[in-house]
C-alpha cells in the first residue's frame, strides 16, 4: 500500500520530525519530502514498531527483511537492529525523565535485545568471512537517512558498547589505527622510526586495493629505493613509504605526545624562570613560541568543528561540545587568554594574580595529557574512573557544603559574637570547619584560650586579631561535627568511590574498547604534522577546499570509516550477512521451543516477552495430545 492509500502520510511526517528530535540528527530527512504515492516500506513498519514498543513486530520485520533481494534495496539487517536499539535507548531515557520507570525499563530491555542480536550477527559474519565482516562495518546505509550512515558510527554515537566491543569492530579499529603498516609492528619500532626515519624501510607495509583496509592474504610491499610505487609488482617507493608511515593514526598519536611533552617543558621553563610584567619591556623567545604553539592548538579545535558531518554550524558546535575533553579545552584556552590579559595589564607591584593564573593554566595543560592514557588497556579505564569519581565528588560537595556552613555559623556566632560584616567574615565561617575535617582541630580557639597575640578590646581589632570567647557548648558542637564528617560523610564518600570503581572495573574492557573508537577516529582525521608544524597542514587544507569550491569539484577527503563498495561487493556482503542473521534467528527460535537445530550463541540474549506465548502454545499442544489419547482409549473400550 502507498502512504496515501493507508492514510498515514501526515503520521510518518510527524514520525520523521520526532526521530530528528530524539536522535538529535538535524540531517535526518527521510519523511521530510515524502511522496504520497510511494509504497510503505519495511523500514517504516520497523520504526513504527519501535515507537509503540512492540519488539515482536520488529523481530518479524527483520526476519522478513533478511533476504538477499530485500537487502540490496533496503540496507543491512545489522544496521536496522542497531537503529532499533538506538531508538529504544533514547526512548528509555525520555520515559525515565518523565518518571515512567516501567516503560523506561521495557524500552531499555528491548534496546539490549537488538544490540545483542546485531552483535551476534556481526560475530557470526566474522567467523564465516572476515573480509565481509570488515566491509559491512564501513558500508554506508542511506535508507534510514541518518548522518550516522555506518554501523560503527551509530554504535559510537549511541554508546552501544557491546557491539563496539565485538572482535570484528576491534579488528577494524586496529587496522585503521596501524594504517598501511602491518598490525604486528611494535610500538618501540614506531617510536624509533619517528626519530630515525632511515629505519622506516624495516617496517612491513601491506598492499591496499580500492581504499579497503587490509587483506590478510596479501603479501607485504618491498621498498623501492630508486623508483616509484608499483603495487602490481609489490614495490613501494621510499617517498610513499615515508608518507604512509607518518600519516598512520598511531604515528600521529605518538608525534602529538612528543609535541605535547616538548610544549609543556617550554611552558614550564617560561613560567618558572622568565615570567615578568609587560612594563619591564622584556620578551623572551620562549614566550613567543608558547603563544604560537597554543594558537595552533586553537586552530586545530576550529578544524575539528568545521570537519563535522552536520550541515549547520550550530549543530556542528553541539556535536563538538558533547565531548568532555573539548569542554576542558575551551576552559583551558580561556584561562590562558585570561593569563595573557593579566600579563599585559598588571604592573610589578600587583603582578601576583598574573603569575598565579599562568601557573594554574600550566597545571591544566599538564592534566590534559591524561587523555593520552586512553590508548592503553590498563590505564584507559582508570582515567574514566577518575572522571566519574569527580562527578560523584561534585554531588558530595553539595551535601558537605550544607553541613559545613551550618556548623561554621554555630562556631563563628559563639566564638566571635557580633562580628563586623566583611568578606573576611565569610571566609572565617568556612575556615575552621573545613580544616577540622582533615584533623586540624584548633582546640585552643574552640576552648577560648587567650593568647598574647590577640585582644578582646574592639578598638584594637585592626591591630591585633580578636580573641575567641569561652563557650562550653562549642566543643560539644565540634564533637558532633567530627562524627558527622569524619565518620559518616567521609565513609559515605569512600563507599560512593568504591561503587564507581567496581562498576567501571567490572566493565573495564568493554569501556576501553568503546572509547578506543573515538581515539582512533580523532587521530585518523588529524593532520600529519603535530603542533606547531600543524599550521602547514591547516594552510594546505584551506587551499585545497577553496580550490575545489572554486572549481566546483568534490573536495571530500578519503574516510576509512565510510567506504563505498561496488555492486558486486554489496551482493557478497548482503549474502554473507543473510547467512549470519539466519543463523542468529534460528538460534533465537530454538531458545523459544521451536524445532530448529541449535547454533552458536556468542552473546547472551535477554529474555523475550514472547516466552509466555510459546509456553501457552506448548500447553495447548500437550492438551490436544492428551485429548487424542483419551479418544483412542474410549474408542478401544467401545
Amino acid at each position: 500500500m502507498s502512504y496515501i492509500d493507508a492514510d498515514v502520510k501526515p503520521f510518518f511526517i510527524d514520525i520523521g520530525k520526532f526521530i530528528k528530535r530524539i536522535l538529535k540528527d538535524e540531517s535526518y530527512s527521510v519523511y521530510k519530502d515524502i511522496n504520497g504515492s510511494d509504497k510503505i516500506q519495511r523500514r517504516d513498519v520497523l520504526i513504527w514498531s519501535v515507537i509503540i514498543n512492540r519488539r515482536d513486530y520488529a523481530i518479524d520485520i527483520l526476519k522478513d527483511g533478511s533476504t538477499i533481494e530485500t537487502k540490496l534495496n533496503k540496507g543491512t539487517c545489522i544496521y536496522a537492529a542497531l537503529f532499533a536499539s538506538a531508538m529504544f535507548k533514547v526512548l528509555s531515557k525520555k520515559a525515565d525523565a518523565l518518571e515512567n520507570m516501567d516503560l523506561g525499563e521495557s524500552f531499555m530491555e528491548n534496546s539490549r535485545f537488538f544490540e545483542v542480536l546485531a552483535s551476534n550477527g556481526i560475530a557470526e559474519m566474522y567467523v564465516n568471512d572476515r573480509a565481509m565482516s570488515q566491509k559491512i562495518l564501513t558500508q554506508p546505509v542511506e535508507e534510514y537517512g541518518c548522518s550516522m550512515k555506518t554501523v560503527m558510527k551509530i554504535s559510537a554515537n549511541n554508546k552501544l558498547m557491546l557491539f563496539m566491543g565485538t572482535t570484528a569492530c576491534q579488528t577494524k579499529l586496529k587496522s585503521i589505527w596501524r594504517g598501511h603498516m602491518s598490525i604486528l609492528t611494535s610500538r618501540e619500532m614506531i617510536l624509533l622510526c619517528i626519530f630515525l626515519p632511515f629505519l622506516i624501510p624495516r617496517i612491513k607495509f601491506l598492499r591496499h586495493t580500492n581504499g579497503e583496509k587490509r587483506d590478510y592474504k596479501e603479501p607485504f610491499l618491498r621498498i623501492n629505493w630508486c623508483g616509484c610505487t608499483d603495487s602490481s609488482k609489490g614495490k613501494l617507493g621510499i617517498i610513499d613509504a615515508l608518507y604512509l608511515f607518518y600519516s598512520a593514526p598511531v604515528t600521529k598519536f605518538w608525534t602529538n605526545v612528543i609535541s605535547c611533552i616538548v610544549m609543556l617543558f617550554c611552558f614550564s621553563f617560561f613560567v618558572l624562570t622568565d615570567l615578568r610584567p609587560f612594563t619591564d619591556g622584556q620578551f623572551s623567545l620562549m614566550e613567543y613560541l608558547i603563544f604560537g604553539w597554543i594558537l595552533t592548538l586553537v586552530l586545530e579545535e576550529l578544524r575539528q568543528i568545521c570537519q563535522r558531518e552536520q550541515r549547520s554550524l550550530r549543530h556542528r558546535l553541539c556535536s563538538w561540545w558533547k565531548d568532555a575533553w573539548n569542554k576542558y579545552d575551551v576552559f583551558m584556552n580561556f584561562l590562558f587568554l585570561l593569563s595573557v590579559v593579566l600579563r599585559f595589564a598588571l604592573h610589578q607591584d600587583n603582578f601576583k594574580p598574573a603569575r598565579m593564573m599562568y601557573s594554574v593554566t600550566l597545571a591544566f595543560f599538564i592534566i590534559r595529557t591524561l587523555q593520552f592514557f586512553y590508548v592503553a588497556k590498563n590505564t584507559g579505564p582508570k582515567i574514566i574512573m577518575i572522571r566519574k569519581m569527580v562527578t560523584v565528588l561534585l554531588f558530595f560537595i553539595m551535601i558537605f557544603a550544607v553541613v559545613l556552613v551550618s556548623f561554621g555559623i554555630i562556631m563563628q556566632a559563639n566564638l566571635y559574637p557580633n562580628s563586623e560584616l566583611t568578606f573576611a567574615l565569610l571566609r572565617d565561617v568556612v575556615n575552621l570547619p573545613y580544616w577540622q575535617m582533615y584533623g586540624e582541630l584548633f582546640l585552643e580557639i574552640i576552648e577560648g584560650q587567650e593568647s598574647s597575640t590577640c585582644t578582646k578590646e574592639p578598638s584594637k581589632y585592626g591591630i591585633l586579631p580578636r580573641c575567641p570567647e569561652t563557650n562550653t557548648g562549642v566543643p560539644l558542637v565540634l564533637a558532633v561535627y567530627m562524627v558527622l564528617t569524619n565518620l559518616m560523610l567521609m565513609n559515605l564518600l569512600i563507599a560512593m568511590f568504591s561503587n564507581t570503581f567496581q562498576k567501571v572495573e567490572d566493565n573495564s574492557v568493554s569501556i576501553w574498547k568503546f572509547h578506543r573508537y573515538s581515539l582512533v577516529h580523532e587521530y585518523y582525521e588529524r593532520p600529519v604534522f603535530a603542533p606547531p608544524l600543524i599550521i602547514l597542514n591547516h594552510l594546505y587544507r584551506t587551499i585545497y577546499f577553496v580550490y575545489h569550491i572554486w572549481c566546483k569539484k568534490d573536495g571530500k577527503l578519503d574516510n576509512a570509516f565510510e567506504l563505498n563498495i561496488t555492486e558486486e561487493e554489496s551482493k557478497q556482503v548482503a549474502e554473507s550477512e543473510r547467512e549470519a542473521m539466519d543463523e542468529c534467528f534460528k538460534s533465537l527460535d530454538d531458545r523459544h521451543g521451536r524445532t530448529v537445530p541449535r547454533t552458536r550463541s556468542y552473546y547472551k540474549m535477554p529474555a523475550v516477552s514472547t516466552d509466555r506465548d510459546y509456553t501457552l502454545k506448548d500447553i495447548a499442544e500437550l492438551y490436544n495430545q492428551v485429548n487424542q489419547k483419551l479418544d483412542e482409549i474410549l474408542e478401544t473400550r467401545t
